[in-house]
């Protein structure tokens, strides 16, 4: 399983506080640290890896699918005479 990159981000800083300040001091800093750090994520809308790449997927698919839907068009249109829908 991939670590939580909300952990990874922060544990070197709550490290450093922890070594350089005063034990209740740090946990109070850290605390807020934690705090500004959720909220900033909240904000951003981010989707999970596998969801995106899920996502290029399908855009890829659709992608091929739609230039080839457009080149049969194009052979169908330039191969038949065109009718506007005139009665005869």
């Amino acid at each position: 399983m991939h670590a939580d990159p909300f952990s990874t981000i922060l544990a070197p800083i709550l490290n450093l506080l922890n070594q350089a300040l005063p034990k209740d001091l740090a946990s109070s800093v850290g605390a807020q640290i934690e705090s500004t750090v959720q909220q900033a994520f909240k904000k951003m809308a981010l989707v999970p890896k596998h969801e995106f790449e899920a996502q290029e997927a399908l855009l890829a698919t659709l992608e091929t699918q739609v230039a080839h839907l457009e080149a049969r068009l194009h052979a169908l249109e330039s191969s038949e005479p065109t009718d506007l829908g005139e009665p005869n």
